[in-house]
């Protein structure tokens, strides 16, 4: 906050609060105060370095989880409030005594208790002391003096502008004040006449209405042409640009989002925007980093899968190879580990085949019929994986084009939704992230909580979680013996999921009254994939199979089982959510 805000700010509390009785002084947040004084409510948001200072009206005071300070001065009632000339101090003045400063600038800005020219008591702690604090306080009383009518204030910057003015004329070398005035720069020498002026908009004002200086006098001119127009032609004015200023329009011509009618709902206004900014550029850099990891991963992907296309060529080479070493089976085992002989599916080409010594023709020559029966089926999951990874990928780089050209954080919330919606994201975007007012979630997170508690036999009672995928229902256990419940409430025709060779959740499709299709069976094993150790993988197997297959074992650890005639699938993991 600048001077002249505080000046503004003086004259609306001493309005509303005059005669008002102190009943609560707490703190909510960290760093931030309110004082609750008749039907008001006073917020000092003590952060550096842009510390600031409002009044509203005043709402329930919040009753847990909160800090009471200064209890000496509740039930007493406020006299007046007291700035100081050209220092941002700002003094509530009550009725035994005591005064509450609040230090509206620098690094360390707080807010003492103070009585006969001593500090008792402060908001934060003081570093390096609290009597370190009371003297640089007393330092500004000894230069200054305090007031709290607004003319006073405004008569002493206008004054102390004319002090200035008079000592740089007294200097007679006309010369060197030119030659001062072609290379110094005229905001800081206007900020050396007037500390007090709103320096935002200042390089700003020198262009349009100093475009060439040649008299030192016209700058001095000016510096008082600046004070008065804050001081007695301000507009409390929210600029289209995000800032905000009490220069008129008339005299700064910059486009006007918002006039208010005084300082208070302004600081308000702009402190809520600017909030509402950091936490849409937060976001947006969180989404940024989630949409890159998002497309590295799947770009991998693909290249994972484009390898994998190679295989075909080497599938049909391993089964040449178990075809020739059956032919072989009358022999005894080989007496090398490479066999060279002739390929008669290529034109009896010379080729080498690696074998195991310890393993006889026919048992060599089984196992790369596996490897062949392997590769052809892992050709299989490549041909149906690879068009819809690269409909993700295409999916994923639409919605980089679309992140880009978002402005706000409702687009922001609203692009993260739908992109969650689709499976392009796996984070869940915050529905509260939109509003300012963070009572508006505590107000939503009250009436769910309550809503649990009306239902709560209910969630007790189910030792799982349930979703909805295309009509089927999907139970997925929440722990070990969870899974043990699960096995134990499932039907026979049911499927069961798990991800292969890692522990995880035991995930069942509901199936007994009709077959579920493929897609249902890849979405639930995707689930399954997600709710296990392997989540972090790009590509998940997971074995299925009806639940009549699946027991437990005598003494067997919860959650163990022991499955038969299963099937695998492999699958990208994916966060469980209903699916219509």
């Amino acid at each position: 906050m600048n001077y002249y805000e505080l000046i503004y700010l003086n004259k609306e509390l001493n309005v509303k609060l005059k005669s008002q009785t102190l009943y609560r002084i707490i703190s909510p947040l960290k760093n931030v105060v309110e004082l609750y004084i008749g039907e008001f409510c006073v917020r000092f948001h003590a952060i550096p370095p842009t510390p600031y200072v409002y009044i509203r009206s005043r709402n329930s005071v919040k009753k847990k989880n909160i800090i009471n300070f200064f209890p000496d001065l509740y039930g007493q009632k406020v006299e007046k409030i007291l700035s100081f000339t050209q220092e941002r101090y700002l003094g509530i003045r009550f009725s035994g005594g005591s005064t509450l400063w609040f230090e509206v600038f620098g690094s360390r800005t707080n807010l003492y208790l103070e009585a006969k020219g001593k500090f008792f008591d402060s908001f934060k702690i003081c570093h390096p002391s609290l009597k370190i604090a009371e003297q640089r306080w007393k330092k500004v009383v000894e230069q200054n003096i305090y007031s709290s009518n607004e003319t006073e204030l405004f008569d002493a910057v206008s004054q102390a502008i004319k002090k200035a003015v008079t000592d740089e004329l007294l200097i007679d070398q006309k010369d060197k004040i030119k030659k001062q005035l072609e290379t110094i720069n005229l905001k800081n020498r206007l900020c050396s006449l007037n500390p007090s002026i709103e320096k935002t908009h200042l390089e700003e004002l020198i262009l349009i209405h100093l475009p060439e200086i040649s008299d030192l006098r016209n700058l001095h001119t000016f510096a008082m042409i600046c004070h008065h127009q804050l001081a007695f032609s301000a507009e409390f004015r929210l600029l289209a640009d995000g800032s905000r200023t009490l220069f008129p329009e008339a005299f700064l011509p910059k486009q006007t989002k918002e006039t208010f009618k005084s300082i208070s709902d302004l600081i308000v206004r702009h402190s809520s925007n600017l909030q509402r900014e950091g936490r849409y550029r937060q976001l947006l850099r969180i989404s940024q980093k989630e949409l890159d990891k998002a497309i590295k991963k799947t770009t991998v992907n693909i290249k994972q899968l484009d390898k994998a296309v190679d295989n075909e060529e080497k599938a049909v080479l391993w089964e040449e190879y178990g075809h020739i070493l059956m032919t072989m089976a009358h022999k005894a085992k080989p007496d090398s580990n490479v066999l060279i002989t002739q390929n008669y599916f290529r034109n009896n080409e010379e080729i080498e085949i690696k074998v195991d010594l310890d393993k006889s023709f026919v048992e060599n020559a089984k196992q790369y019929y596996k490897k062949a029966s392997n590769a052809k089926r892992s050709m299989e999951v490549v041909e149906q994986k690879l068009p819809l990874i690269s409909r993700r990928l295409e999916s994923l780089l639409i919605g980089k084009d679309m992140l880009e050209s978002v402005n706000d954080i409702r687009e922001l919330d609203s692009w993260r939704r739908k992109m969650f919606e689709k499976g392009l994201l796996n984070n869940q975007p915050n529905q509260s992230s939109s509003y300012p007012n963070n009572a508006i979630k505590r107000r939503a997170y009250a009436t769910n909580s309550n809503k649990e508690k009306q239902n709560s036999n209910y969630f007790i009672s189910k030792p799982y979680y349930e979703f909805l995928v295309l009509g089927f229902t999907i139970w997925i256990g929440k722990n070990a013996r969870s899974n043990d419940a699960l096995l134990n409430l499932a039907h026979k025709e049911d499927i069961w999921l798990h991800a292969k060779s890692v522990s995880g959740s035991h995930v069942i499709i509901r199936a007994q009254q009709k077959k579920p299709d493929k897609s249902v069976v890849e979405i639930a094993a995707s689930f399954a994939a997600h709710k296990s150790k392997a989540k972090g993988s790009g590509w998940v197997p997971v074995i299925y199979t009806l639940k009549k297959y699946v027991r437990k074992a005598k003494n067997a650890a919860p959650g163990a089982v022991i499955v038969q005639k299963e099937q695998v699938i492999m699958v990208e993991p994916l966060e469980p959510r209903n699916t219509i």
